[in-house]
């Protein structure tokens, strides 16, 4: 969510420095859609993380395949 939220803003920033004629807005706007896109966290658990007491059966089968 707030990814959409920061790029949200910065598609404005760039919206209105086209509309206002300020370059300096639409730099700014840029800049927030950076700052978002290295900000951004894995927020999606994966199946396979160190505190599952299980591994997925694709995992178990390349772990016995190296026996």
């Amino acid at each position: 969510m707030k990814l959409l939220l920061l790029i949200a803003c910065a598609v404005v920033c760039v919206v209105l420095g086209f509309a206002w004629k300020q370059p300096w807005i639409g730099g700014a706007g840029l800049l927030v859609a950076f700052i978002a896109m290295f900000t951004d966290g894995d927020e999606v658990s994966v199946a396979d993380e160190k505190d599952a007491c299980e591994t997925s059966t694709s995992v178990r089968n390349m772990r016995d395949r190296d026996r």
